[in-house]
């Protein structure tokens, strides 16, 4: 479960200090510092599925995925978030504060939802990760049923789509890097209901 470290809003300065000597993950979101929980081992599977899977498919290419100890710097005002699985094409660029370097060029977003982040995730993340212009596409994935959410920025309008993938069987596409991933790869090892009326997260 997520929840705010400090009352009152936190500098980045005073964030990176309590990231560099905390055991613990924190996410920096418009001026508080944001502590990540645990996840259920299903949400682990699914992360661990997802960047094995892409480290495969992607080895010898130009797009390397990175686990969720890679923090990535948003746009504008926002702060600093960590990813469940990043993937950067071409050379990654950073901004190095006090010792964490933070990714600025992110090709492929993915956050695999739980009860306490799907509002986040779903809205706020979002407009966040279409804000950074490298990103070419944000995958949401839930813990809690067979479904994928991808949305794809089309390059050419600058304006964004969104496609939902709810069968074993259906291939993700990512046109960033050349690859796809099916929901049955995704899903490797995990029972997840088939209930219609599960939200997406």
């Amino acid at each position: 479960m997520e929840s705010r470290v400090r009352s009152v809003p936190m500098s980045e300065e005073e964030y990176f200090q309590l990231l560099g000597q905390s055991v613990h993950k924190y996410e920096y979101w418009d001026g508080y510092a944001v502590s990540m929980a645990g996840a259920q081992p299903d949400y682990v599977r699914i992360e661990t599925n997802l960047v094995g899977e892409l480290f495969g498919k992607l080895r010898g290419e130009d797009c390397l995925p990175l686990v969720s100890n890679q923090a990535v710097r948003l746009a504008g005002a926002k702060g600093y978030v960590f990813p469940d699985v990043t993937v950067v094409c071409g050379k990654p660029e950073y901004i190095v504060r006090q010792g964490i370097g933070c990714l600025l060029n992110p090709t492929v977003v993915i956050e695999v939802l739980s009860p306490s982040t799907a509002a986040r995730d779903e809205v706020d993340k979002l407009l966040a990760y279409t804000a950074i212009r490298t990103i070419r596409e944000y995958l949401v994935v839930s813990a809690e049923r067979y479904a994928v959410k991808m949305y794809s920025r089309r390059q050419a309008e600058e304006t964004w789509s969104v496609r939902l993938y709810t069968e074993l069987a259906d291939s993700v596409v990512l046109e960033s890097c050349g690859c796809q991933i099916t929901l049955a790869e995704i899903y490797a090892g995990v029972e997840a209901p088939d209930r219609d009326d599960l939200p997406l997260g």
